[in-house]
């Protein structure tokens, strides 16, 4: 038979949920961003004028750019709960007794 502490130190993962959920938003910030980014092109037959469209080359990189950050602050985020926890970890194991 495990402990309780055994049990929770299996169950526990590298993220929390608030990191998970600011990963999915910058994920999907990138991909909006590439989406916008995305459309026909100019060929030496005809002439697209759309390609530099303010939203292609201004709006579009900055909602990647905010992706990327934001998924990277979600990979270095701590919530102020797991750092308290690693601190002391005895306050953890009481808390569950």
């Amino acid at each position: 038979m495990k402990s309780k502490m055994m049990k929770q130190k299996e169950t526990e993962t590298l993220f929390g949920r608030g990191n998970y959920m600011i990963l999915l938003i910058g994920s999907a910030l990138i991909i909006a961003g590439y989406l916008l980014m995305s459309g026909e092109g100019s060929t030496p037959a005809a002439y697209n004028p759309d390609i530099f469209s303010g939203l292609r080359i201004k709006v579009a990189p900055i909602i990647c750019l905010v992706g990327y950050l934001m998924n990277i602050f979600g990979i270095l985020y701590r919530s102020k709960r797991s750092q308290l926890f690693q601190c002391f970890p005895c306050v953890h194991h009481h808390q569950n007794e």
